[in-house]
């Protein structure tokens, strides 16, 4: 009976251990460390329930207790550091538009109705942008379109006309 009251204690001990070292590792990791906050609140919580019920393993809860505050600290510092970098971001996905959107309008003036393809390589990735200018062909396409459609209604008329 004694026996497996120890194992009992122990295993909280152990689990308050092993959850405070994994949320330790989640939370060094830069843009992982905000998801370590779980495994360090289970692992205070454990060790907690652990110190106060009376055993002979408190090193090893004393131990998680330490390691998973420390992980939580890490971890709030991260979402702290997270946040501001937000706040100085600004808007800057718009800005970033707003440069695409001048550099084609730039090319537009400068190539006229020619299609301008920019690729950007960084290593693996490619970033690709194109700029078609042809609003000539496009103007000249909508009216040979629109101008169908009115003939096939003239037509249909004439058709319908001719055959009473």
């Amino acid at each position: 009976m004694e026996e497996e009251k120890t194992s009992n204690q122990s295993g909280v001990g152990v689990g308050a251990l092993v959850t405070a070292i994994i949320a330790f590792l989640l939370a060094v990791v830069p843009c992982i460390g905000l998801i370590a906050i779980i495994p360090a609140v289970v692992a205070i919580v454990l060790a907690i329930i652990g110190l106060s019920r009376a055993n002979n393993n408190q090193g090893m809860l004393v131990g998680g207790l330490v390691v998973a505050i420390i992980a939580l600290m890490i971890s709030v510092s991260q979402s702290f550091v997270l946040g501001k970098i937000v706040d100085k971001s600004g808007n800057w996905a718009t800005d970033i538009e707003k440069v695409v959107k001048e550099v084609t309008d730039d090319l537009e003036k400068e190539f006229g109705d020619n299609e301008v393809t920019i690729r950007i390589n960084n290593n693996d990735e490619t970033v690709e942008i194109k700029a078609s200018a042809k609003k000539d062909q496009m103007k000249d396409r909508l009216e040979e379109l629109e101008g169908t459609a009115d003939t096939t209604e003239s037509d249909i008329k004439q058709d319908t006309t001719s055959g009473q």
